[in-house]
């Protein structure tokens, strides 16, 4: 007899436990703000079954909440209970919006923060999130062993919450661009192409952006044409950026249209004979042609306009230079006998006056950049066949100071 009754006791027990716990909302956020993630995902997990709040827009709101949670948590266990959390999160926050009234938007209010309402509304928080993403990516390429592949996931994951879950997002242009910058890095070059393509159709102007692609193109790409026709595109998007016409003009002249390029700039000089830089690529293109006349005309010409232009000073004083390099390249093929020594004193003399004729020129464009390397170059050279010790050690100096070798 006590057997019986003890076992009719045990059945009241046993029928409780196996009752399942009735969902709370309220209960399921508080959860989540106390960092108790485990309970909270059971929880809301429970509410998108339960007759009563299975319908109601706050239980998907939570729920997307709660599995952003699990995605950005950095406690293991926690990224374990999903594998696919953000995903969940993003399907949950669409749920949410089919079930709204439209009348207010979900919002939170953060124990912590009396006036925080206002802060913690469904946008900002999926604006937060993706910002938390495009963050971690932008920091992974900026390790001094940057993990590209990392940020690549990183920004995936940005563009999954912006791209779903947002209808606009401020920064989707930077995500974009640090996307294709690491993709590029990680060679993953579709991925950088369709990256940069998007930049540019959310509006992004950057030059970086279009040399992300330019150097895929004439890289491993290997589609020079594609290449031509996206600097004629970055032309038109950025018509201050003096870069692209030359990189155009190169383009050209790599593809055998060297007639179409300098056709179409010999026009341009006759429409704006005041303007440089036309000059200077009309001489750049007479330099490829071996028209080194024409093209010392074009590179004066640019001077006369601008004696600061750097760049046409150089192209100006490698033609000039030219002449002794001639020179001295004939003297280098001669042998030693009566006759070849005979003709090596003689090139000599037109060897020192063709140095003599060159060297004001690179003078003038070490002054104009007395940083770059290739006048400096050039005048240790020159001085150091003239004999001029001085000018000598004053240029080793300066490499010094530059940490040239």
């Amino acid at each position: 007899m006590k057997k019986v009754i003890l076992i009719l006791l045990l059945v009241p027990v046993f029928v409780v436990a196996q009752k399942p716990v009735k969902p709370n909302l309220n209960k399921a956020l508080a959860l989540m703000q106390e960092g108790k993630l485990g309970e909270a995902k059971d929880m809301i997990d429970a509410a998108t079954t339960y007759e009563k709040t299975m319908g109601d827009g706050k239980t998907w709101y939570y729920r997307g909440l709660i599995y952003a949670s699990l995605d950005t948590t950095s406690n293991k266990t926690y990224k374990a209970l999903s594998a696919n959390a953000l995903e969940i999160a993003i399907e949950s926050f669409k749920k949410a919006d089919q079930l709204s009234k439209g009348d207010t938007e979900y919002f939170i209010n953060d124990p912590n923060d009396i006036a925080s309402a206002a802060n913690n509304t469904k946008p900002v928080q999926i604006e937060r999130l993706s910002n938390y993403y495009l963050d971690q990516g932008i920091k992974l390429v900026q390790l001094d062993e940057p993990d590209y592949l990392g940020s690549i996931a990183k920004i995936e994951k940005s563009k999954l919450v912006f791209e779903n879950a947002m209808t606009s997002y401020s920064n989707d242009t930077l995500a974009y661009y640090v996307l294709a910058l690491a993709a590029q890095s990680a060679e993953k070059y579709d991925t950088a192409i369709n990256a940069v393509n998007q930049y540019i159709k959310k509006g992004g102007k950057t030059k970086e952006a279009y040399l992300i692609l330019y150097q895929i193109y004439i890289g491993p790409k290997s589609n020079k044409e594609k290449a031509l026709e996206l600097v004629r595109e970055a032309k038109k998007a950025l018509p201050n950026e003096q870069q692209f016409p030359l990189m155009e003009i190169e383009l050209l002249i790599d593809l055998q249209k060297v007639a179409e390029a300098k056709t179409g700039l010999e026009q341009a000089v006759t429409k704006d004979p005041g303007n440089k830089v036309l000059h200077f690529y009309l001489g750049y293109i007479n330099t490829a042609q071996n028209s080194l006349s024409d093209a010392k005309t074009n590179f004066e010409q640019a001077l006369k306009i601008d004696p600061k232009y750097f760049e046409a000073q150089l192209y100006l004083a490698r033609i000039v230079g030219e002449d002794a390099k001639k020179i001295k390249r004939q003297i280098n093929v001669l042998g030693i006998t009566p006759a070849d020594k005979k003709k090596k004193l003689e090139l000599d003399a037109v060897y020192v006056e063709k140095l003599k004729n060159a060297l004001p020129y690179w003078v003038q464009a070490e002054k104009l950049n007395p940083s770059d390397r290739e006048p400096l170059d050039e005048l240790y050279a020159i001085y150091s066949d003239l004999g001029n010790d001085a000018e000598v050690k004053r240029i080793e100096k300066r490499y010094k100071e530059l940490g040239i070798e």
